[in-house]
């Protein structure tokens, strides 16, 4: 079984390898089977073959399940430092992939209340901070919930994930360094521009409150993409202070619910940006934030083959569905 990362010569992009995830295409009764309660391997987590973390908040009476997941993207073990194979760096796909396994079935996020979101924003830091003191080697740790198959969830049972990688991935690395060179340049945090600039405009804005704003980005790569900054903007997501989580979840859930609304209930990726987990002086420069990613569209060779991604939908006009939208 291969588990490795796998760097490009060409580009400097790194690839996952995880044969352990391999899934072969599903037949008509997996498809039917996909939503059925009955055979939910998350219903009967004693059951599942999974191992527990811890409950919240207690294992008879849990709401939120953290599991390690069954079927791992990076494997466990003592990390080992790069290495060269021919031309090539590969680095050992050593870190930590749980589930968040929510208790219902059938209730999706946009269908939680605001303290259930709350729950969950708290349950998301507490296990981002121990895997980050527990991994000295883990260079980044992202969040992020799939929401139906078209999303990539290959369990219909609510769950987010958090998973930590050895390597800065190549998003990751490109945001911050470019981040990076916007501060060098101006002297200003480009976050900070950003929101200023769409905050004055208020096109995109689909909801907003003290602390956080939700809109559609004026360079959106999907359509109806949504991102939900602090107002005053911070680095570090786990580091967002406990009295911050009710006006998050507050925007958090209407945004869920605004897309669930004017899309139809669409599958979605939720992801959680925040700063690499080694100290550096990003906290000038780069600000953590929430992207949420409706299935609207599926992605052509001009995309594949140039790295330009092609968005049908105006910005503008995807804020105001969303805002129109009553929840």
């Amino acid at each position: 079984m291969l588990n490795e990362f796998r760097r490009n010569l060409v580009s400097g992009e790194w690839v996952l390898f995880a044969t352990g995830r391999a899934k072969h295409p599903p037949s008509p009764e997996e498809d039917r089977q996909y939503t059925a309660k009955e055979t939910c391997p998350f219903e009967d987590l004693k059951k599942s073959g999974n191992t527990p973390v811890w409950f919240y908040p207690d294992e008879n009476n849990w709401r939120i399940a953290v599991y390690e997941n069954k079927f791992p993207a990076v494997g466990q073990g003592m990390h080992v430092d790069s290495q060269t194979q021919g031309p090539f760096e590969i680095q050992e796909s050593v870190g930590t992939h749980n589930l968040f396994i929510y208790k219902d079935h059938e209730r999706r996020l946009s269908d939680f209340s605001v303290d259930e979101i709350v729950e969950v924003i708290r349950i998301y830091k507490r296990r981002y901070k121990e895997i980050q003191d527990a991994e000295s080697m883990a260079r980044y740790i992202l969040i992020f919930h799939n929401s139906g198959k078209e999303a990539g969830a290959s369990v219909y049972h609510p769950h987010s994930q958090i998973i930590s990688t050895p390597i800065l991935p190549p998003d990751v690395a490109k945001s911050v360094s470019g981040s990076y060179r916007f501060f060098e340049e101006h002297k200003k945090n480009v976050y900070d521009v950003l929101l200023k600039w769409e905050m004055e405009s208020g096109d995109r804005i689909i909801c907003q409150n003290d602390k956080f704003v939700a809109f559609c980005p004026f360079v959106s790569k999907y359509p109806y993409e949504v991102r939900i900054f602090m107002k005053n903007a911070q680095p570090h997501f786990e580091q967002l202070p406990d009295d911050f989580d009710d006006e998050l979840a507050e925007v958090l859930l209407t945004a869920l619910k605004k897309i669930k609304k004017a899309l139809n209930d669409p599958d979605f990726n939720m992801l959680i940006h925040t700063a690499p987990t080694e100290p550096t002086h990003t906290h000038d420069y780069y600000c953590w934030h929430i992207e949420i990613l409706p299935k609207t569209k599926i992605t052509g060779g001009f995309e594949l083959g140039t790295g330009v991604d092609i968005n049908v939908v105006d910005p503008d006009e995807a804020a105001e569905k969303l805002r129109n939208a009553e929840v």
